[in-house]
């Protein structure tokens, strides 16, 4: 496996000039570079793309040294960055910006020299930035997952997917400590931009979403597993799921409902965190189910370009028939089997609904949000709800 280009954020009022023009695309060999010509660029686009290095001019345009480097200071202060300049007045020997970059503050052991000269030190800046960049762990750990990290970002419609996936690889490898416990349902999140990804290329049904747009995951994955759907009345001709793949997306929605502050919750199984924590109060198994996570975005990102017609993925949308329906009624008698004594705290959805799980509370007769209770008698939600809350509680207990 090749290594990926560094990024590299390059701040030069130059950079689009025909003077500088050999320089960049000989860079351009070795890194991907983001061009900047003034500082308000290089703020702008150093918060909006990922990079792993810096290029500054620091005598860009009327712009003073100390305000480049005080910029950089604060948007990658502990990512490399490097002084670039053809003018006479910073690369001759003693010079103000010489001393500037000699303070303790800005110590830089990567960088064998303080001020690089264009054209006589074009190649040792090449080389330093790859090797400076290459001893960087996160860009280790960035291109050793490159290819899923990759999928995350050309396949779900959100950016912050590929951000949450590498910080978990980068807890698992020890480059950064991350709250396990906010990741849990970020995974999830993942895995439902997944589905959506999975609808556009006519692989799961429309009717796995309601009319505002959210996602059933419970009848999303047993979609895309061949079997018959609990709530949408629908069902694929054929499996796209592998069993493997059916199964480890079972087993993290399974996991992370718990974690899920959603309405899209649709699992029968609700495992709880909370009570886990207190038992096992570590990382693991955030990190097995991003491991499952990434296995499952990288069969979907083959299947889904093995399958690109969308038209004909559609023609295997079929609606249920009886046999399905007895299906789906014991599905929901086990989970109404699943929901009897079970302990939750009750939450409000955006639509008002009080809910514990998959459980819709009487709306008048219900305890305030974030109490515990335990669940005595449910039935199956027979109102408008149902697609979202298939159980409706009948009786129930606060607990202390």
């Amino acid at each position: 496996m090749t290594d990926m280009k560094p990024r590299v954020i390059w701040l030069d009022d130059d950079i689009h000039s025909s003077k500088l023009r050999a320089t960049v695309v000989r860079f351009s060999n070795y890194f991907d570079i983001i061009e900047c010509e003034t500082i308000e660029q290089f703020r702008e686009k150093s918060i909006r793309f990922e990079w792993d290095a810096a290029i500054l001019d620091v005598l860009n345009a009327d712009e003073r040294p100390e305000d480049v480097v005080a910029a950089i200071m604060i948007v990658g202060k502990d990512k490399p960055w490097f002084v670039f300049s053809g003018k006479d007045s910073i690369t001759r020997e003693d010079n103000f910006v010489k001393k500037l970059l000699e303070a303790k503050e800005y110590a830089r052991a990567y960088a064998s020299l303080h001020i690089y000269e264009k054209s006589s030190h074009n190649e040792q800046l090449i080389e330093d930035i790859k090797n400076a960049v290459k001893n960087q762990r996160t860009w280790q750990v960035e291109n050793q997952y490159e290819r899923v990290l990759n999928i995350a970002k050309d396949e779900l419609n959100d950016p912050d997917c590929r951000k949450h996936l590498l910080d978990i690889l980068c807890a698992a490898s020890g480059v950064i400590e991350i709250d396990s416990h906010l990741y849990y349902n970020r995974v999830r999140v993942i895995l439902e931009w997944m589905f959506r990804a999975a609808r556009k290329k006519g692989l799961l049904h429309d009717k796995c979403f309601d009319s505002q747009d959210r996602i059933n995951l419970t009848d999303a994955s047993l979609f895309m597993a061949g079997k018959p759907t609990a709530y949408s009345g629908v069902k694929c001709k054929v499996a796209h799921f592998p069993s493997l793949i059916s199964q480890n997306v079972k087993n993290i929605l399974f996991i992370t409902g718990g974690a899920s502050h959603t309405t899209e919750v649709e699992d029968k199984d609700i495992l709880n965190l909370t009570a886990y924590w207190k038992e096992i109060d570590t990382p693991f198994l955030l990190f097995s189910i991003a491991f499952m996570l990434c296995d499952i975005l990288v069969w979907f990102d083959k299947y889904s370009t093995e399958h690109p017609d969308v038209e004909a993925n559609k023609q295997l949308w079929a609606d249920l028939d009886m046999d399905d329906s007895e299906q789906r009624d014991d599905f929901l008698s086990e989970l109404l089997d699943t929901y009897k004594g079970y302990v939750g705290v009750v939450e409000q959805d955006s639509s008002g609904n009080f809910h514990v799980g998959d459980c819709i509370l009487p709306y008048k007769n219900h305890p305030p949000i974030g109490f515990k209770i335990k669940l005595l008698r449910v039935i199956k939600n027979e109102k408008q709800s149902q697609d979202q809350y298939p159980v409706f509680a009948v009786k129930f207990d606060v607990l202390p």
